[in-house]
């Protein structure tokens, strides 16, 4: 008699919000790309990139639309930042 072995169920593909990218698809007019900065990941909804420090010491959340900018210690601390951005409850600080 042979038995039957259970078939692997597949698990749904995760999908996060952020895409990692190289470059990033399109500044506003007007708005530059920070110097000693390169592109990490990109939120299409709300046009908010995380830029990464070329000497890999900290990370920039920057929106692509405004020019606005954040300096945070990591990936994780810019991904809360930006889900926050989205649900409306923080902003970008204002700089003088």
């Amino acid at each position: 008699m042979a038995t039957k072995t259970a078939k692997p169920v597949a698990k749904p593909a995760r999908i996060k919000p952020g895409t990692r990218v190289e470059t990033l698809p399109s500044l506003s007019r007007g708005v530059k790309l920070p110097t000693g900065y390169t592109p990490a990941y990109f939120r299409k909804r709300k046009t908010l990139a995380v830029l990464r420090a070329v000497n890999s010491s900290h990370y920039l959340v920057f929106n692509t639309s405004t020019g606005e900018k954040l300096q945070v210690a990591s990936t994780k601390e810019a991904s809360r930042f930006m889900s926050q951005v989205r649900k409306g409850t923080k902003k970008f600080p204002k700089t003088k």
